[in-house]
């Protein structure tokens, strides 16, 4: 019995039973190989598939865009000097046409600028008859100062005469002309917007202006005050005053003369036809300066049908 047992415990197994159980083993293994042969680890590169994730892209075809450059035709000779032409065209067109638009705008402004011109000559033509019908009279009255002269020279204590002269020649008008246009014309360039022909003549009036302006500030305005400077030294005050009252009355009471001075009296009489003298180059003048100034209205009446 014990001897039995111990050759059951202790003999080895036989081949048979060894197969046995390795076949049992390998059923065993086998799942469990199977299964991890289905992992990530054993499938092939080529197989993964990535699983979606939260901040994964989109798919390559709908994410990545190819831009394929257009092909460009190459231009010849002709097609670019026929570009640069029609450049070189739209330029110059464009520069005619705001050159034209230019003198359109030039020309209304040099024409407004002439009508405004006529404008104040036909002003100043008023003023100039007006100064020549006043300095006419001056003139008609210091023509009686000759015998004037011969009566107070005399000795006789009537010197009435003298009152008119005295009165005609006390003041005289200066000549306020409407230089409005003719300032604009010389400080705001007023000039180039005119033609040469409009422009010579309206400076050939501007320099017989200036011109009379010159006598009248200088040698007219001389003589007036001589005149006014030596009846200050010969009039008595009283009768001064009755010669220039408000009521505008002629007649004087005083005796005229404060002085007897002969030699003073002579220097008044001088000074009276010195003053008469200029009053006549005074109406010389002016009158050129209205034909002048009616000329030029005329001229550009009938040019522009002002």
């Amino acid at each position: 019995m014990s001897g039995r047992k111990k050759s059951e415990v202790g003999s080895p197994k036989s081949e048979v039973e060894k197969k046995s159980e390795v076949g049992s083993l390998k059923s065993e293994v086998k799942p469990k190989l199977e299964k991890e042969n289905n992992s990530a680890f054993n499938i092939p590169q080529s197989e993964i598939k990535e699983l979606p994730t939260a901040n994964s892209k989109l798919p390559t075809e709908n994410t990545m865009e190819v831009h394929h450059h257009p092909e460009v035709e190459k231009k010849g000779l002709k097609e670019y000097v026929l570009e640069g032409l029609m450049i070189f065209l739209a330029v110059t067109m464009g520069f005619f046409a705001e050159t034209i638009r230019e003198n359109i705008s030039d020309n209304a402004k040099g024409r407004e600028y002439i009508r405004s011109f006529v404008e104040d000559l036909r002003r100043d033509t008023t003023v100039f008859s007006y100064l020549i019908g006043f300095d006419g009279k001056k003139v008609a009255v210091l023509n009686t100062m000759s015998p004037c002269f011969d009566t107070i020279a005399n000795g006789r204590r009537s010197s009435s005469c003298l009152v008119p002269l005295v009165k005609i020649s006390a003041f005289n008008h200066n000549l306020n002309f409407s230089d409005g246009t003719m300032q604009q014309l010389k400080n705001a360039g007023g000039f180039r917007l005119l033609n040469k022909s409009d422009k010579d003549s309206i400076v050939a009036y501007d320099h017989v202006v200036r011109n009379y302006l010159n006598f009248e500030s200088t040698l007219f305005q001389e003589r007036q005050d001589i005149v006014r400077n030596v009846f200050d030294k010969l009039l008595n005050f009283k009768a001064d005053v009755e010669m220039f009252p408000d009521s505008g009355r002629s007649d004087v009471k005083t005796p005229l003369l404060f002085s007897t001075d002969k030699a003073l009296l002579n220097e008044c009489f001088n000074d009276l036809l010195l003053y008469k003298r200029v009053n006549i180059s005074q109406i010389r003048m002016v009158n050129n300066l209205k034909k002048q100034a009616t000329s030029l209205i005329k001229y550009f009446d009938n040019k522009y049908d002002l």
